[in-house]
């Protein structure tokens, strides 16, 4: 699903890479990591680690390095960076590696936030891994930690619904989870301009109530076209 929003295709891109249209340099792989943000240096030198890599990517390291410190937008000196990442792509370490990173950067502390509340919901797990990825891990109003705090400090007493779980909130109130998925989602919109077209994909899936899946889910795509993924989440 993640896949389907950030390159537009349900298979996992891994030769991808492109101009990223919110500004963020280049971005790249199946999850699009950006040059502005770091995670495809983080792919990259977890690549440069293994036998097979053969300095694909040396020309750009300091370029690379650059850019994720500095958080910028900037495509300049990375000519020829889409080529390199197209032919290493067909390199089963290189792939293994962007598996890694987004494993370890963003599905394991993402699962922190899902454990604190007791999120059951795929829909819920969903919509906190992509937050984690569109908008980052931070703490400020407008990554998942900051939306995480302000959908909690919401809510002032327990509220009731139907979506078959209660998270809780704050060690006090029990919330309908469906509920503060709603309130997630509202925040996430608010203080973020980035994933406006998942966040309306995700909310389309609430209101067709496809909250759980086990075999397969509908989700309407940056085009509004309605598509079906097949999952196995046994």
């Amino acid at each position: 699903m993640i896949s389907l929003f950030q390159t537009g295709s349900t298979g996992l891109s891994y030769a991808d890479c492109r101009k990223d249209s919110d500004g963020s340099g280049y971005a790249s792989g199946i999850i699009s990591f950006t040059t502005r943000h770091g995670d495809a240096l983080k792919v990259i030198q977890e690549f440069r680690t293994t036998g097979s890599y053969k300095g694909e990517f040396d020309e750009y390291m300091d370029t690379l390095e650059e850019y994720a410190d500095s958080g910028s937008r900037s495509t300049k000196n990375l000519d020829g960076y889409c080529d390199a990442w197209n032919a290493a792509a067909d390199n089963f370490e290189f792939r293994l590696a962007q598996f890694t990173i987004v494993y370890d950067k963003y599905d394991v502390p993402s699962q922190e936030y899902i454990d604190e509340i007791g999120i059951k919901l795929s829909v819920t797990r969903a919509v906190l891994y992509d937050t984690a990825i569109v908008d980052g891990l931070g703490s400020s109003k407008s990554t998942l930690g900051g939306i995480f705090k302000a959908t909690n400090n919401a809510f002032d007493s327990d509220v009731t619904g139907e979506s078959g779980n209660s998270v809780t909130v704050n060690d006090k109130y029990q919330v309908d989870e469906a509920i503060w998925l709603e309130k997630f989602l509202d925040i996430r919109e608010k203080n973020s301009s980035a994933g406006r077209k998942n966040i309306e994909a995700y909310r389309s899936i609430i209101t067709r109530n496809e909250l759980n899946w086990s075999d397969s889910v509908t989700v309407t795509d940056s085009d509004g076209d309605d598509v079906v993924i097949n999952c196995d989440f046994t």
